[in-house]
């Protein structure tokens, strides 16, 4: 008698059970007190592109060209569009602008990035020697440049000094100027800036 009790009372537990239990999974899959529709939140340690940017001291418009260069990579996207990047984003980014800062263009910074990625090598350390050493052939290059282009300007505001004399408020004939002069002249007769052994072209 006890046991055909004890077995109808389980069968209708069983069954009330089985008839709610969809509604109770549901709602342990949502946080308790939330909606449905509110969004989940990004996975620990995952940097929003603004969080990104502040933490690095950059904007988001320079993520995004970093991004369109090839030089940083999001982990991924949430549903609303939102990117997400890796906590060892902020130190790809704090590299690409001392690397800026030194005169590396984005494509040399390309390459630093690429030998950067690859620990553990021991030709990394003369490859990036050789990336350095030719910026600065290039620093010095443009620094030479730079000297033959002032001394050339010298020249010009000397004998303007001469033609025209220093007081700025004198009436000259601008056909008289030699730095307008030197502006108007032909191709093949305007002034070249001249360096150590020839002029720079």
């Amino acid at each position: 008698m006890t046991s055909g009790l004890d077995s109808g009372v389980c069968s209708k537990v069983y069954l009330w059970f089985m008839s709610i239990s969809p509604a109770m999974a549901t709602r342990r899959r949502l946080s308790p007190g939330l909606p449905a529709s509110v969004p989940a939140r990004p996975a620990a340690g995952v940097l929003r592109i603004g969080d990104l940017a502040a933490t690095a001291g950059v904007s988001p418009d320079a993520l995004r060209y970093y991004e369109r260069r090839g030089l940083l990579q999001p982990t991924g996207r949430r549903a609303s569009g939102y990117r997400e990047y890796p906590p060892e984003a902020v130190g790809v980014v704090r590299f690409i602008k001392h690397a800026q800062a030194l005169g590396f263009s984005l494509a040399e910074v390309e390459e630093l990035l690429r030998l950067r990625g690859a620990p553990g090598r021991r030709s990394t350390g003369l490859e990036v020697r050789e990336v350095a050493a030719t910026k600065l052939r290039d620093i010095d290059e443009k620094l030479r440049m730079l000297g033959a282009l002032r001394e050339s300007l010298a020249e010009l505001v000397a004998e303007c000094d001469q033609t025209c004399g220093a007081d700025v408020g004198a009436a000259v004939d601008p056909l008289d100027c030699p730095i307008i002069a030197a502006l108007n002249a032909p191709n093949d007769a305007a002034p070249t800036p001249r360096a150590s052994g020839g002029v720079v072209r």
